[in-house]
C-alpha cells in the first residue's frame, strides 16, 4: 500500500523513510499489480494509462474481426465482453472507493465510449448516454460499484448498500478459494450410471419447485420395500440445485443412523450436484462438507452414488419426486439455504438497471430526448440494430438538419422541400413514403414503432434511401 500525501505533506518536502539504512525514493506514482497508485489517490494516471490501452485495443480487435461483421454483427459486442470491460474493471477492488467522485465516473464512461460506437456503428458525435442505451450496455460507472459491491460482499465479508437495496454478506453462501486447500486434500467423489437392483438399501433424493416454493426429498428403500421417507420444505428463493443438496444432506444423515454393515447405493437425476461432487476443486462450502462426510462413512460402509434419468418410470425415483413435489406445500420453511453467488448477481443487475433507468429518465441532457421517445426503459436485452436505423435512433445520421447543426451544411431541406431532420423521413417524405406507409406504430407512442420485427426491415430501408437520396458533406 502507497504512502499517499495530503494535508501539510507534499512531495516537495516528503517524509524520509529509511530500511536498514536505505533510503525508500519517493515517487509520484507506483504501479504495483497492473494499477498505478498516485500520491492523492486520484488514480488519474492509471485511467490514463486505460484509455490509451482501450483505444489500442479496441483498434486492433476490430481490424481482426472486421471480416465477420457481414455474418457475425453481434460479435464486437462479445469481445467487448469478453475483454474490453473485463480489462477496465480490473482493480476495482483498490480504486473502488474512489467511485463516489465525478471524475472517476465520467472517465470510466469515457473509456467505454469508443468501443460503444464500434459495437453499434454509430456517429461520433452522438452522446455516451445515447450510446449506452442503444447498445443495451449498462454505463461502465455502474457497473463498476456492482462489481466492486461483489468484491466488498464476497470477499472482505461486507455489507453493502447499492441503490436502495442493503445486501447482508450473510445471506449468501461464502466462496471457498481452491488455492488454499492442500492439493492433497482435495478429494472426488465417483458416481456411475447404473440401473436400481433392487438389493440393498437403495435411497433416492429428489427437488422440486412449484409455484415458487421449494421442497426436498428422499425415500429409502431396502429390498424394494419403502422403509423411510422425509419431506423439508426450503425458503422460496432457493433453486432446485440446493434442494437436491439439501436431499443428499438428508440422505447422509439416515445413513448414519443405521449399521455400518450395509451396503448403499444412493440415487439422485441431478447431473449437476454429482458432478459438482466428482470435481476435485470446488468453490462451495456444502458440496465440500457432504465429500467429507462421504469420506468420512466410507470407512465404515460401502456407499455408492448413481446417477438414474428423470422420468423414465424408475419406481424409486418417482416415488421421491411425488415426495418432493408434497414438499413444496408444507406450511412451514424448514431450512433457510444461504442464497448462490449467482442470485448475487442476478440480484445486483437488477439493481444496476433500475439505477440506469433512473439516470436514463432524469436526465436533462438535449442529446437523449429524441432517443428516449423511442427507447424510454433500458435493457441489457436490446435488439441489434442495423446501422441506418441507428441513425433513426440518435438522430445522428444523414440528414439535412444533422449536417446544419454540426456546421457542415447551410441547407436544412430535404429535396422534397420540407425540414430534413430524422423523423421527416417516417411522417411525411414523398421519397420514404413506400416503405414509411407499411410501419405499424402508435401515432402517439413513437415507441411501438419498436415493437415489430418487420418494422425494423422498413426502417433499415427508410434509411438506407436516405443516405442514397442525400450527399455527404
Amino acid at each position: 500500500m502507497p504512502i499517499t500525501f495530503g494535508g501539510r505533506l507534499n512531495l516537495r518536502n516528503p517524509p524520509i523513510i529509511s530500511i536498514n539504512n536505505h533510503t525508500i525514493q519517493v515517487v509520484n506514482n507506483i504501479k504495483y499489480l497492473r494499477v498505478t497508485w498516485d500520491c492523492c489517490l486520484t488514480f488519474t494516471k492509471h485511467f490514463k494509462a486505460l484509455r490509451d490501452k482501450t483505444d489500442s485495443l479496441t483498434y486492433k480487435l476490430s481490424t481482426v474481426a472486421n471480416k465477420f461483421y457481414s455474418k457475425r454483427s453481434g460479435l464486437f459486442r462479445k469481445i467487448y465482453y469478453g475483454a474490453i470491460e473485463t480489462y477496465l474493471l480490473f482493480g476495482v477492488g483498490a480504486w473502488g472507493n474512489r467511485l463516489k467522485l465525478k471524475k472517476i465516473r465520467d472517465s470510466l464512461n469515457s473509456l467505454q465510449r469508443r468501443p460503444l460506437i464500434k459495437v453499434t456503428k454509430a456517429y461520433r458525435t452522438i452522446s455516451t448516454e445515447v450510446l449506452q442505451v442503444i447498445a443495451g450496455i449498462v454505463p461502465l460507472d455502474i457497473k463498476a460499484k456492482g462489481v466492486f459491491g461483489k468484491f466488498l460482499l464476497t470477499t472482505i465479508n461486507n455489507d453493502i448498500k447499492f441503490g436502495s437495496k442493503i445486501f447482508k454478506w450473510e445471506d449468501y453462501e461464502t466462496r471457498l478459494d481452491p488455492h488454499n486447500i492442500h492439493p492433497a486434500d482435495n478429494i472426488s467423489i465417483t458416481y456411475d450410471k447404473h440401473k436400481p437392483s433392487g438389493e440393498e438399501i437403495e435411497i433416492y433424493t429428489d427437488g422440486s419447485k412449484i409455484n415458487d416454493q421449494v421442497g426436498a426429498a428422499i425415500v429409502v428403500f431396502y429390498y424394494n420395500a419403502e422403509i423411510f421417507n422425509r419431506t423439508i420444505r426450503l425458503s422460496d428463493f432457493a433453486t432446485v440445485y440446493q434442494a437436491v443438496v439439501t436431499g443428499i444432506q438428508m440422505a447422509l444423515k439416515f445413513i448414519s443412523t443405521i449399521g455400518p454393515w450395509n451396503k448403499i447405493n444412493l440415487y439422485t437425476d441431478s447431473l449437476s450436484v454429482l458432478e459438482a461432487l466428482n470435481t476435485f476443486k470446488t468453490s462451495k462450502q456444502e458440496i465440500l462438507a457432504i465429500k467429507n462426510d462421504i469420506l468420512e462413512m466410507s470407512k465404515e460402509r460401502s456407499i455408492t452414488l448413481h446417477w438414474i434419468p428423470a422420468h423414465t418410470g424408475i419406481q424409486g425415483n418417482e416415488t421421491a419426486d411425488s415426495y418432493a413435489k408434497k414438499a413444496t406445500t408444507r406450511p412451514n420453511i424448514e431450512k433457510i439455504p444461504k442464497k448462490s453467488f449467482k442470485q448475487l448477481k442476478n440480484a445486483v443487475s437488477n439493481v444496476q438497471i433500475q439505477i440506469w433507468q433512473e439516470r436514463w429518465a432524469s436526465s436533462t441532457t438535449k442529446n437523449g430526448r429524441h432517443t428516449e421517445k423511442l427507447i424510454p426503459a433500458v435493457s441489457i436485452h436490446t435488439k441489434k440494430f442495423s446501422h441506418f436505423i441507428v441513425q433513426f435512433l440518435s438522430g445522428h445520421g444523414r440528414f439535412p438538419a444533422y449536417f446544419v447543426r454540426f456546421g457542415r451544411s447551410l441547407n436544412i431541406k430535404c429535396p422534397c422541400g420540407a425540414v430534413g431532420d430524422t423523423l421527416h423521413y417516417v411522417v411525411n417524405c414523398p421519397f420514404t413514403e413506400k416503405y414509411a406507409k407499411k410501419l405499424i406504430y402508435d401515432k402517439d407512442n413513437l415507441s411501438t414503432i419498436l415493437n415489430r420485427e418487420e418494422n425494423l426491415g422498413l426502417l433499415h430501408s427508410i434509411y438506407q434511401e436516405v443516405n442514397n437520396l442525400v450527399p455527404q458533406v
